[in-house]
């Protein structure tokens, strides 16, 4: 998704030898940098070329007294212009500065509740919105998103993204988390991208590419823009607008905003109330310049939960949120999502010579970022889609059928019983608390809640310093470099939201209270303050700050010549983390307050890369890497929400990637063939549910995960004629674990470790929530009259459901029969079904006295009304080995027919 204005300065030297002629000039971006690869040819001729990397062309032997001369780059809108020999032979235009406008040409995303989940949840975030100039990555980002399409089936903390040279990746995940600036497209559309192992000038780079986004005050085009968008998607409404005048003395200044709304999305309960807003300002002096932003986007809405297909299926609609209930006739959802994490970014750039130039830019994040959900003690569960009241549990056949047809035909059955819980808090008897806080003859005397809403929160603090050097030796060597310091802390509390109309809450452990009733201190969440009573605000159950620090540098070298080239490049990091309690845990005194150990991990990685030039339009490239990284926060603590007990043999992941092809750049033909292959090893991640058979909240760490990612990707484009191109795109890939890491299982209200190292047979299952195989075909028609048209087909296959470890372990199907129905439903993963899409997606402009203009533009998103896709899923981590079906997979489907609508007007 690229929308920036092309400047194209042209200096024409027009001459007539035997009636030949000929012209050159270079062609630039807004910001004045050369742009490569760019294709300029003569229509109604084979005559053409492309671009230096200094942006230069020169076509010669033009015998034609007036030609038609195209201008054309992936992700950049097409430009032609007429060039007339006809009157002199020695046409001298002297740089003219020429506008492409592409507002009318915004490829529309489709992003749904699973897109934008939290940084708690577990799924993995699509990089959606990094699309760049390629034919191949653009398909991945717009046709493929609705699948939750990974490129190589990568997880999303491969890729780096940067804004303004600071890093946006969080440290505790290492994704990015887009919603931070949602609403803010109009600011954000310069970008500089690099795909796979490619070089950068900015970065070092994943093994999934980098992305820097320029949001300086002097990148933005000079305008006053305001636009509204109409969905039926996450939002229904948005009103978005920019403001960049022209300023003298060197002075620049953005200011954006928007507004998204939703009463109710597209899955019923939900609700969306987002607003953004931007201030830029950047002066320039002389050869430097200073430049200051601040940002944000404060998002509340109301989220859907997969569920099981009984429950889909009794509610009559693929779209069913168990999260909702009426409570005094309004929709009131239980999981309500609230994040507000502003960034502040000062980039100073300056440039000291001639092709070098040294750019340091400092960053600081912090804000809120919380997710409610229901809890309750000495209480039966409130989630109506609870496995105990589906008729699915029902053993009687007559009766399961009556309690089939009583959901299917009441409503309130299936949803939250607001008014129970309420009723349930209100008329409890009065129950009196001594020693609150620990204090004897301390007691508070009320109705103690039994339902209540919490919310879990993790509130981020994170800066960022970077600087790049970059500079050009002689004539063919470039030299990149950085160095970086990165620091976070993360705040990971829980804090009641509502009483549900009780007066108090107890910040004692549910399970405990069970297990060990006779001894009061281990009931404790905090023994600092025991017997803790809790109100809304207060924040109650786990405290902890996760802190960590990372620091490193990085250097490339870039050999450009006239057949070859070349790049290497290596980088090298410190990595500490730890875990900060403010809680004395009453099961896990010893180990859950204060400072725990510092983890260190030192981390390196190398890759290098050729381009053979066949000639100006046929290319050849290799590239390959080896590279380290430290395990995530996340993933290295057994439960870090009760103390800071690490799992077993804590290492970083190795990881060895390649990648090859051959691109095809001519006027009319664009193609790139690419095949890779990337080996993770010793991965680790930790999940935590309730186990049924324990009785009580376990978690599950797996060490060792070894993964094998290798494939195709296929990417072509053709003009037909004028205007008319057809484009097709293919990625076939095969994504599996190749070892049988070990478990180690742990209660959150005993030490004892349920399992320690138990063998997971899990090799040759398939990476889960992304399609392995992706196929596009479309035809795209450009109008001289200011109108284009998009259709593409899009086939999804080779997906598969996240699976449960603990299902495929020896202890799991020691009691059933090898070989019978039920061994095979018990270690199998599931397939889902191949799925069909189609998307639409056009736009017209109008121009008006030569400084207003108006773009509409109109996207349809599976526009087949495919209601069965399911686009992902999960076994869930709760097992019976006794009945395999009694906790039923849960499912995500992609939306139905879906549109986005835009009008803008910019003057």
């Amino acid at each position: 998704m690229k929308y920036i204005t092309l400047i194209f300065l042209f200096t024409f030297g027009a001459f007539q030898t035997i009636a030949q002629n000929s012209v050159k000039g270079t062609i630039v971006d807004n910001n004045g940098n050369g742009l490569n690869d760019v294709v300029v040819s003569v229509d109604k001729s084979e005559l053409s070329t492309i671009t230096d990397e200094n942006g230069m062309f020169s076509l010669e032997n033009i015998d034609s007294e007036k030609i038609t001369l195209t201008f054309s780059k992936e992700g950049w809108n097409n430009f032609s212009m007429d060039v007339d020999f006809s009157e002199t032979k020695n046409v001298d235009l002297d740089k003219i500065k020429l506008t492409i406008v592409s507002d009318n040409n915004i490829p529309i995303l489709t992003l749904s509740e699973t897109d934008l989940e939290d940084e708690n949840d577990f799924e993995n975030v699509s990089g959606l919105l990094t699309a760049s100039r390629d034919i191949f990555s653009n398909a991945a980002a717009f046709n493929f998103g609705v699948a939750r399409f990974r490129v190589r089936g990568y997880d999303s903390n491969t890729s780096e993204i940067y804004i303004n040279g600071s890093s946006m990746n969080d440290l505790e995940t290492g994704r990015t988390f887009w919603s931070a600036w949602g609403g803010l497209n109009d600011v954000f559309r310069n970008r500089e991208a690099t795909l796979g192992l490619n070089p950068g000038s900015f970065a070092f780079g994943g093994i999934n590419g980098a992305t820097n986004i320029d949001i300086g005050a002097s990148s933005q085009r000079k305008q006053k823009r305001i636009s509204y968008a109409s969905s039926n998607r996450s939002y229904r409404h948005r009103i978005m607008g920019v403001y960049t005048p022209k300023l003298k003395n060197d002075w620049f200044l953005t200011l954006s905003g928007s507004r998204r709304w939703a009463q109710e999305g597209y899955v019923e309960g939900t609700f969306y109330d987002a607003w953004s807003y931007f201030f830029g300002v950047e002066k320039k002096f002389g050869q430097q310049s200073l430049a200051f932003n601040i940002f944000g986007a404060p998002n509340k809405r109301g989220r859907a939960s997969a569920s099981t297909q009984e429950m889909y299926d009794i509610a009559g609609t693929n779209y069913y949120n168990p999260n909702w209930g009426y409570q005094e006739g309004e929709k009131r959802n239980a999981r309500v999502a609230n994040a507000h994490q502003p960034i502040a970014i000062l980039q100073h750039k300056l440039n000291l010579k001639k092709n070098t130039s040294l750019n340091t830019s400092l960053s600081y994040q912090f804000g809120r970022n919380g997710s409610t959900r229901l809890d309750w003690n000495n209480a039966r569960d409130p989630r109506p889609d609870y496995y105990r009241y589906l008729p699915s549990y029902v053993e009687n056949a007559q009766t399961a059928q009556m309690v089939w047809d009583a959901m299917a035909a009441n409503e309130g059955l299936r949803q939250l019983d607001w008014t129970y819980m309420y009723n349930t808090n209100g008329f409890s008897d009065v129950e009196t608390i001594e020693n609150v806080d620990g204090r004897p003859g301390n007691t508070v005397t009320g109705l103690r809640s039994k339902y209540v809403i919490e919310e879990s929160r993790y509130d981020k603090q994170k800066a960022d310093a970077n600087i790049n050097f970059n500079t050009l030796i002689g004539e063919n060597v470039t030299l990149n470099s950085g160095v970086y310091y990165r620091w976070q802390k993360t705040r990971n509390h829980k804090v009641l939201n509502d009483l549900l109309g009780g007066d108090f809450f107890l910040d004692i452990d549910r399970f405990s209270e069970r297990d060990f009733p006779d001894n009061p201190e281990v009931l404790q969440n905090d023994l600092n303050n025991p017997n803790k009573i809790v109100r809304e605000g207060d924040s109650y159950g786990y405290d902890y700050d996760g802190v960590i620090n990372k620091a490193g540098v990085w250097l490339q070298t870039q050999i450009n010549l006239d057949k070859v080239d070349l790049f290497v490049a290596a980088n090298g990091s410190q990595t500490n983390f730890w875990r900060d309690g403010k809680y004395v845990n009453g099961r896990f005194p010893d180990n859950s307050f204060g400072k725990s150990e510092v983890q260190k991990f030192m981390n390196y990685g190398v890759k290098l890369g050729s381009v053979y030039k066949i000639n100006g339009r046929n290319y050849l490239f290799a590239n390959a890497s080896y590279l380290t990284t430290p395990p995530s926060y996340r993933n290295a603590y057994l439960s870090p929400r009760t103390r800071d007990q690490v799992a077993p043999n804590l290492t970083s992941e190795k990881i060895v990637s390649t990648e090859g092809g051959y691109y095809l750049k001519s006027p009319y033909y664009k193609a790139r063939v690419t095949g890779y292959f990337t080996q993770f090893k010793d991965g680790i991640r930790t999940m935590s549910f309730y186990h049924d058979g324990e009785q009580a909240f376990v978690n599950y760490t797996l060490t060792g995960i070894d993964k094998k990612h290798f494939g195709i990707e296929l990417a072509g484009e053709a003009q037909i004629v004028t205007g008319l191109s057809i484009n097709a795109v293919a990625a076939i890939g095969q994504y599996i674990y190749n070892s049988r890491p070990l478990a180690y299982i742990t209660q959150d209200n005993d030490s004892e470790l349920l399992a320690d190292g138990q063998t997971i047979y899990q090799k040759n299952f398939y990476i889960p929530g992304t399609p392995q195989q992706a196929y596009s075909f479309g035809l795209r028609y450009n109008s001289p009259k200011f109108w284009f048209a998009n259709v593409s087909v899009n086939l999804f296959n080779e997906m598969y459901l996240d699976f449960n470890p603990d299902r495929r372990t020896a202890a799991a199907v020691e009691p059933i029969t090898y070989g019978s129905d039920e061994w095979t439903t018990t270690i199998n993963q599931e397939r889902l079904d191949p799925q069909v899409t189609m998307d639409l997606f056009g736009g017209k402009s109008w121009r008006f006295d030569y400084k207003y203009y108006i773009y509409l533009t109109v996207g349809v998103s599976n526009a087949l009304n495919n209601r069965q896709f399911i686009t992902g899923g999960f076994e869930q981590l709760r097992f019976d080995g006794e009945d395999i079906n009694k906790f039923p997979n849960r499912y995500y489907y992609a939306y139905g027919i879906n549109y986005f609508a835009q009008i803008a007007f910019r003057f």
